[in-house]
């Protein structure tokens, strides 16, 4: 069966702006997923979330969600929770710096680092488990992607 889509042709961020009037200032405990892709062929689920590096110092190939691990282990617990009920699913997490930060630090290249998860130790202390990790350049990361779309495509 062929899926049909159609492509993404803007930023919409009206649901994050509705998610915040609706909890009113309250601390959530949900999150968005950035993208799932489901490829029937091989019965498997691809979850990836997208990171940006903030600090102007750390780049996506010094950065790892260990480092600030105590701030928001919930998320990724909760990330790997969504995968293992998925069953046979993959993490992928991808530390990026967007094109402003590169360029203001004076990089013509943006980095990329590629995550994939084996698995999670939960708690303030606890910590991700990376199979491997990847640090990929904008079109390396591109082609990377694409070919968890295509594969879903059929």
């Amino acid at each position: 069966m062929q899926n049909h889509s159609k492509p993404i042709q803007r930023v919409d961020d009206a649901s994050k702006r509705l998610i915040m009037e609706l909890l009113q200032g309250t601390n959530t405990f949900g999150f968005d997923v950035d993208s799932i892709f489901y490829v029937e062929q091989e019965n498997r689920w691809i979850v990836i979330e997208f990171l940006k590096t903030e600090h102007p110092t750390v780049r996506p190939s010094d950065s790892h969600p260990n480092r600030y691990w105590h701030r928001n282990w919930r998320k990724f617990f909760s990330l790997w929770r969504l995968v293992e009920d998925l069953g046979n699913a993959e993490l992928y997490l991808v530390n990026y710096e967007d094109e402003d930060h590169a360029k203001s630090q004076g990089r013509k290249e943006r980095e990329f680092r590629v995550i994939k998860v084996e698995g999670v130790v939960p708690g303030e202390k606890g910590r991700l488990i990376d199979g491997h990790s990847n640090i990929m350049n904008f079109e390396e990361v591109k082609e990377w992607y694409q070919n968890f779309n295509d594969r879903a495509a059929g």
